[in-house]
């Protein structure tokens, strides 16, 4: 086999599987089968989140995943993303540090923290993120997407 084809095989194999975070809490669904099963909402950065994701059946290690927390996706042959399992590693954000370097000695030029945190909003973002404010306006539990360095983005929807 050459070196070409075991890069092709790896590429293709890494296609069907992706890495992402819950962003929600579980929920059971009517699947397409005609059964019951439990599913999540899962972000997968870059402003992506796929809604309705089912959990794989007998996955055990799933039982006590709360929101935050990473996970692993694989691909079925009908296109569809499944949740496998918990994945080893996953940065909701990074912290990037820009620096420069002469001769011997370096400088720090800047820093940035990005990535998104999805979270449920607290008494006080409830009653003032939307307009008229006040409390009501939104359901407690409600899930909202933030910048890394704090800044509201948007309100989840809620299925």
């Amino acid at each position: 086999m050459s070196i070409r084809k075991i890069i092709d095989w790896a590429i293709e194999d890494a296609r069907g599987q992706q890495i992402g975070n819950i962003a929600g809490p579980f929920y059971q669904y009517y699947d397409s089968a005609g059964q019951w099963v439990w599913a999540c909402d899962v972000d997968l950065g870059d402003e992506q989140v796929i809604r309705c994701v089912p959990v794989a059946a007998n996955n055990r290690e799933l039982i006590y995943a709360e929101q935050g927390r990473a996970v692993t996706l694989s691909r079925l042959n009908n296109g569809k993303w499944v949740i496998t399992g918990l994945a080893k590693s996953r940065n909701s954000t990074v912290h990037y540090i820009y620096m420069a370097f002469r001769d011997d000695t370096y400088t720090i030029l800047g820093k940035s923290l990005r990535g998104f945190v999805i979270r449920p909003l607290t008494y006080g973002e409830l009653g003032t993120l939307v307009a008229p404010p006040g409390y009501g306006t939104l359901p407690y539990g409600v899930q909202g997407k933030f910048k890394a360095d704090g800044a509201f983005v948007e309100i989840m929807e809620q299925l």
